[in-house]
């Protein structure tokens, strides 16, 4: 019984570890080697996590992030970036509805929905469509939010609140942009 508690405690402090890694680089300079830096060892280890934690949901989302963090260090065309991370979030997709995760877990389509803006967001030019940049991430972080919440809440899955709070996090800047943009 030790050995489970230890192992939970050790999955959850490397939970907010890496929540921690992941902030740091919001606060980062957008785009710099840090930032990706930060956000790639950020998102493997919530990858792991999740997988650790025997969370779909939030695995499936993790995957789709972390791939999106190798691609930020990849020099490729916007277009081949939007159809890899829209071919991985399809599969994933798929492997969720074949397992039926929404019926086991109704909230699913929440963070199914913010996970898809997310990937959206990933490969989405800053520079060239802040609007549509900071509504994709703003709104898909907010929906992994919310389903984050309601796991937590509702399941109490103490962990989950690490993506509630991370996700909060990640909305704000995308959102402080849409407004920003909104005003010009």
């Amino acid at each position: 019984m030790k050995k489970t508690a230890d192992a939970s405690r050790w999955i959850f402090y490397s939970g907010i570890a890496a929540m921690i890694l992941l902030i740091i680089g919001v606060l980062s300079e957008p785009s710099s080697l840090p930032q990706k830096s930060l956000f790639l060892i950020g998102s493997v280890v919530l990858t792991v996590v999740a997988h650790l934690n025997k969370q779909r949901m939030l695995l499936a989302l993790q995957s789709i992030i972390t791939l999106g963090s190798i691609l930020a260090f990849v020099d490729l065309g916007g277009i081949i970036k939007y159809i890899l991370l829209f071919g991985a979030s399809a599969v994933v997709i798929w492997y969720l509805v074949s397992i039926k995760n929404y019926k086991k877990d109704p909230w699913s389509i929440s963070c199914t929905a913010g996970l898809i803006l997310v990937a959206i967001g990933y490969v989405t030019d800053a520079t060239a469509d802040p609007l549509y940049f900071g509504l994709y991430l703003g709104l898909g972080s907010l929906l992994v939010a919310l389903y984050s919440f309601i796991d937590y809440f509702y399941n109490k899955d103490k962990i989950a609140i690490i993506w509630f709070i991370l996700n909060v996090v990640f909305a704000i800047n995308p959102i402080l942009l849409v407004i920003s943009a909104l005003k010009a």
